[in-house]
């Protein structure tokens, strides 16, 4: 019986190690804009939207996210860009 318990025990406590190994290396799962994974800068943002085909592109920067309203193909939209890690952001600009 006690052995039994203890086989238990180490069972259930790796299974918590793993889980917690896999949360703590898993990959963010927004969308990469500049690769990379590092800080970037507005000008990055411009010179990569500009490459993609944007123009019209008209920046503001509010915090660490970097908001670009922008045409392409006779469309307007807004693309935003957290700037710690070059990245795709949310839009948690939930107005309705």
């Amino acid at each position: 019986m006690n052995r039994r318990l203890v086989v238990a025990l180490i069972g259930g406590a790796a299974l918590v190690a793993a889980t917690g190994v896999l949360i703590a290396t898993a990959q963010p799962t927004s969308a990469v804009f500049i690769a990379g994974d590092q800080a970037v800068t507005e000008d990055q943002v411009r010179e990569k939207l500009q490459s993609d085909g944007y123009s019209n592109i008209q920046m503001v920067r509010q915090g660490n996210i970097i908001e670009a309203l922008v045409s392409k193909d006779g469309k307007t939209g807004k693309i935003l860009v957290d700037a710690r890690t070059g990245r795709l952001a949310d839009d948690d600009d939930d107005d309705d």
